[in-house]
């Protein structure tokens, strides 16, 4: 396995533990979208103190500014605020599943829109991940259809996030001053929303603060960092599928912590899954013996 592969595993693990920890902070009273606030906000000072630190310079060119913005509202806060909206009116697993479907759009998209070349070996790691996911949750039950919609554009701008940083060359900047300003756009963009709708809450426990606290490092120092250099390293193709990787990783210790059942549909999604960033790693196995 090449470094980039590596890293967009363990970048899919860390965002695959997340869900579980958030798991653990609702028991404390506290709401997804002031998760997704705690998330954003709560990293920001430590990156600035490591920034200063370090002696990096977080000065940006215009072009940056409005790339960074782009990336960070559209393809950052705005599938956040989709996911969450779909909750209301489907059950979370089937949202989470659908939300799944934006490798699929990568690879089509880097395809048609970028005249990238798509190997049969390609789509068929994709389209295995993609029947992968959808073993996870049952769509076979009558759900809203506005629903269905709001979990497929958070998929659909999530992958705008990985197709943006590659395209624009975000992925070449140092990824603690990107993460850092991300972090502070997604966190102003997600607490407007909250005011907006009223869904910003800070009535509950010290345990949703801690784990709210674990979270946001997790990501910001772990998730967000290995994506960004995956993808500078492989490309956004090769990211999409791999990151794959986590809701397998969300359902093994969903069922080792919190005592979540493992369904048969699962455990074949999950060979699927496997199967199909094996494959991937073959054609690029392949493609470095020639």
């Amino acid at each position: 396995m090449t470094k980039g592969k590596l890293f967009l595993v363990l970048s899919a693990f860390f965002y695959g533990v997340l869900p579980v920890l958030a798991s653990i902070a609702y028991r404390g009273g506290i709401n997804g979208v002031t998760l997704s606030f705690l998330r954003s906000s709560m990293s920001v000072p430590i990156l600035y103190i490591m920034i200063k630190a370090d002696k990096k310079s977080l000065k940006l060119t215009r072009k940056q500014v409005k790339s960074i913005i782009n990336l960070a509202v559209i393809g950052g806060a705005l599938p956040i605020v989709l996911l969450y909206l779909s909750y209301n009116y489907i059950p979370t697993g089937l949202a989470t599943t659908l939300h799944f479907i934006y490798p699929l759009v990568i690879v089509l998209a880097s395809a048609i829109l970028y005249h990238e070349r798509m190997s049969r070996v390609t789509l068929c790691s994709v389209l295995l991940v993609t029947i992968g996911i959808f073993m996870f949750s049952d769509i076979s039950v009558k759900v809203s259809k506005v629903g269905i919609i709001l979990a497929l554009l958070s998929g659909i701008f999530y992958s705008f996030y990985v197709i943006y940083m590659d395209k624009t060359s975000l992925d070449r900047m140092d990824y603690i001053v990107l993460t850092f300003y991300v972090m502070l756009i997604m966190s102003i963009s997600i607490f407007v929303f909250g005011l907006i709708t009223r869904a910003i809450s800070f009535s509950f426990s010290p345990l949703s603060w801690s784990f709210g606290a674990i979270i946001s490092l997790l990501t910001t120092l772990g998730a967000m960092p290995l994506l960004q250099i995956g993808i500078r390293y492989e490309g956004a193709s090769t990211a999409g599928i791999i990151s794959t990787v986590e809701p397998i990783t969300t359902i093994i210790l969903g069922a080792a912590f919190l005592g979540e059942i493992v369904g048969t549909g699962q455990i074949i999604g999950g060979a699927l899954i496997i199967f199909g960033v094996l494959l991937s790693q073959r054609k690029q196995n392949k493609q470095f013996s020639h």
